[in-house]
């Protein structure tokens, strides 16, 4: 679903929320002193790659999408995500198909994308290939002409005139769910039960998580553990969802910072106090999703290399491979697709072009695979020449050690980074390797401590250390 975030939200990464259903006197804490719950390996090191199955293939179908996995699985992609597969309402429909987040079956598949038959066999192709695969869950409302609301009305949030009521006054073609009916937690967490149990899902994306309450997630989560280790994503940035319920959620703080950041609107330094105040406020080990673009930036606002250009785009896409935490990718990113993928219509993507693209995501996931940096290293800041333009850090694990360097000025950056904190002593020599080019350059350390580098304009260098 569409979002609007407060300006703090975006500039200073404070979890705060546009929209709140439920009132929780936690949602507010710092809680950077706590443990994020432990998540798997796979989820750790995962990159995920979300799926529209209206546009993925020609076909619009799950059998469409079995088709492109051996595609995924080149580019180098872990975990699928797969946007909402349900019945979609007709009632107070948008568009001509309908948003695929209203949902009018939770047990049911959405007849546009095939049968139950092969939505398994997508299931079971993605793990043959050695994919996780997580599905939309939409659990905060339903269609209006919903299996729910027609069994059980009295699940639905009504204002004082006992009527129904959506979400918010935008989102017409919802109905509004009640958590504090125990009825509805309890078919909720069955039915997330059966896809996992009985369909084999490898978890969830949750929309919209922060307006449902935080104690069913908690619930459901300890429900869903005693069958298979699972991955939960929550859309929605509060902390306290790390502590018990969920895995990963929105890096909403860093994707807001990427606009403004290339187009040299404020400067490079901003991302320091994002993930300052990430740290501070989120538990230990809490892992954020990063970003550049996904259904909804597509389709409200646009596609990424529109709003960044080529050059941006790809700057984008480095950032997003290289911070902490786990990467993104929406389908149409790989060929730099400048087509807006609207939610309420069947809008194909053209993969004919973009082999660039494709290079550059295939050369970060690899990256993200052969270097345990990536996923368990510590992030360090290292100082340029330029500071308001030049931001610079560097990913440490044991012997993997990468150097991670953007450019967000309009001009070649011709400068120094400053290595003391890589190597402490003078004298020695460093060997920088380029991912990209592949080209190494062995120098020795001066006494300064600072190695000469050039960035290009809206552009990034990143670098094996040795």
């Amino acid at each position: 679903m569409n979002k609007r975030f407060f300006i703090l939200l975006i500039l200073f990464g404070i979890p705060s929320l546009t929209y709140s259903q439920t009132s929780d006197p936690a949602r507010s804490q710092v809680l950077g002193d706590e443990q994020a719950r432990h998540s798997e390996d796979w989820v750790r090191s995962g990159i995920i790659y979300e799926i529209n199955t209206r546009s993925f293939s020609p076909e619009g179908t799950f059998a469409g999408i079995e088709k492109g996995l051996p595609g995924l699985k080149r580019l180098g992609v872990t975990i699928l995500w797969i946007m909402p597969i349900h019945p979609v309402g007709v009632l107070n429909r948008k568009g001509p198909l309908g948003s695929q987040y209203s949902v009018q079956d939770y047990y049911g598949i959405n007849p546009e994308f095939g049968t139950l038959d092969d939505f398994k066999s997508l299931v079971a192709a993605a793990h043959k290939l050695g994919f996780h695969l997580i599905i939309d869950l939409v659990a905060n409302h339903t269609a209006w002409d919903s299996k729910l609301i027609k069994q059980h009305p009295e699940w639905f949030t009504k204002d004082s005139a006992g009527k129904i009521v959506p979400p918010n006054p935008d989102w017409t073609d919802v109905a509004d769910l009640d958590y504090s009916q125990p009825g509805l937690r309890t078919y909720m967490t069955d039915m997330m039960k059966y896809w996992v149990r009985d369909i084999g899902v490898d978890g969830f994306r949750c929309d919209v998580a922060e307006m449902v309450p935080t104690d069913f997630w908690e619930s459901a989560r300890a429900a869903l553990d005693s069958i298979k280790p699972i991955m939960m994503l929550a859309e929605g940035t509060y902390p306290k969802h790390h502590l018990k319920a969920f895995d990963a959620s929105y890096g909403w703080n860093t994707h807001g910072l990427l606009g403004p950041l290339i187009s040299g609107k404020i400067s490079v330094l901003s991302l320091d106090t994002v993930l300052n105040t990430e740290r501070r406020c989120f538990p230990r080990g809490s892992l954020r999703m990063r970003f550049s673009s996904n259904h909804d930036e597509n389709a409200w606002d646009a596609p990424d290399v529109v709003k960044y250009g080529v050059s941006g785009a790809k700057l984008a896409a480095v950032l997003v491979n290289t911070l902490p935490g786990i990467p993104l990718l929406y389908n149409g990113q790989e060929v730099g697709s400048p087509t807006r993928l609207k939610l309420f219509e069947k809008i194909p993507i053209d993969w004919k072009d973009g082999e660039e693209f494709r290079e550059l995501y295939t050369t970060l996931f690899d990256l993200r695979k052969k270097e345990p940096a990536l996923t368990e290293g510590a992030m360090a800041r290292i100082p340029s020449s330029e500071t308001k333009r030049v931001y610079a850090f560097t990913r440490i694990a044991g012997a993997s050690r990468l150097l991670v360097a953007f450019n967000a000025g309009a001009s070649e950056f011709t400068g120094t980074l400053d290595l003391s904190s890589v190597v402490p002593v003078s004298g020695s020599s460093i060997t920088l390797t380029d991912i990209f080019t592949k080209q190494a350059t062995t120098s020795a350390v001066p006494s300064s401590k600072e190695i000469p580098v050039k960035i290009p304009a809206t552009g990034f260098r990143v670098f094996r250390i040795e």
